[in-house]
């Protein structure tokens, strides 16, 4: 056991971890640093991402399965990590992410309006690869943002 500095919207906070678990902490946070295109060489070749973050906004605006987001969807994208902690094989966090809407977001076109939303997420580390991973994103919040929000009634 060692003592790692945790990400935590208080500030840092000192708590005793595996060294595995550091090691996980320091993948994730590396991983999330990385621009879109750049994230392949921490994923294992058998990846699984069971939910991206914002599908349901692909679902409502007819891309199912299409790939949501890339490097130019938000091209000056900055990911604030506000929360990472770990326990065994586990990472979970919470991220702001920041920027401009430049590109295509799950079949919206490019707005230019800012961004700033929140999303969770928990990935499985297996040795030092990113294994499976879940995303939950807040799609209303983001659809506000961008003026394209459904109405209700």
């Amino acid at each position: 056991m060692q003592d790692h500095e945790h990400i935590s919207l208080f500030g840092p906070v000192t708590c005793t971890c595996t060294e595995q678990e550091a090691a996980n902490l320091d993948l994730v946070t590396r991983y999330r640093a990385a621009r879109v295109s750049e994230r392949g060489p921490f994923l294992a070749p058998d990846f699984v991402r069971h939910r991206a973050g914002f599908s349901h906004i692909g679902e409502l605006f007819g891309m199912e399965g299409a790939a949501g987001m890339d490097d130019e969807s938000i091209a000056d994208r900055k990911n604030i990590l506000i929360e990472l902690t770990a326990k065994d094989d586990k990472v979970w966090g919470i991220f702001r992410i920041v920027g401009t809407h430049t590109g295509t977001i799950y079949g919206i076109p490019p707005t230019g309006k800012p961004i700033d939303t929140i999303e969770a997420a928990l990935w499985r580390v297996e040795g030092d690869l990113i294994t499976e991973a879940w995303y939950f994103g807040d799609e209303l919040g983001l659809l506000r943002q961008l003026d394209v929000a459904p109405t209700v009634g």
